[in-house]
């Protein structure tokens, strides 16, 4: 059983079939060891088509405008269409509605010397357009933030590489 859509949503489904036909698994993140019942993990994890990667900057500038960070002004960020392409990874999935998963990514961003993860998500079974929706700072001395700084500096060592070896 799983639940579905935002948080406030308390209804659960049968969702046996998504993890029976090998798509999922289980995302065993509980205190006590046991699978979520809200979000689950992609056996092999997805990659994002080149459409949705050069829309990664447009769906980081929606989830900044639906957040508390709105005041920044991100504009120039988003139209000087940075390369995002080595910037996301996948997070998990979960379903919007019943036997419809969603997968989301996250977004790694340096924008106006700060850190932010932006949380986007695409239909798992149609693809079609990535949609922004949550975003985060991430700050360095704070232990939540422990996966998403070392994302950063995998990142920074990546480009880094990049730039010496074209």
């Amino acid at each position: 059983m799983m639940y579905y859509g935002g948080w406030d949503t308390e209804e659960m489904f049968d969702a046996t079939q998504w993890f029976t036909s090998g798509m999922y698994k289980p995302r065993n993140i509980e205190a006590d060891g046991s699978a979520s019942h809200v979000t689950m993990l992609r056996t092999q994890e997805p990659e994002l088509t080149d459409t949705q990667i050069s829309e990664l900057g447009l769906a980081a500038g929606q989830a900044f405008g639906m957040s508390s960070y709105d005041e920044l002004d991100i504009e120039p960020f988003v139209l000087s269409e940075p390369d995002l392409s080595n910037r996301y990874r996948y997070a998990y999935s979960a379903f919007a509605k019943p036997n419809q998963p969603e997968d989301y990514f996250y977004l790694y961003l340096d924008v106006l010397n700060r850190q932010f993860v932006a949380t986007l998500s695409v239909d798992a079974l149609h693809g079609g357009e990535i949609s922004g929706k949550y975003i985060q700072e991430v700050h360095a001395d704070q232990p939540a933030d422990a996966e998403h700084i070392k994302a950063f500096t995998e990142i920074a060592e990546a480009e880094r590489k990049a730039r010496r070896y074209p």
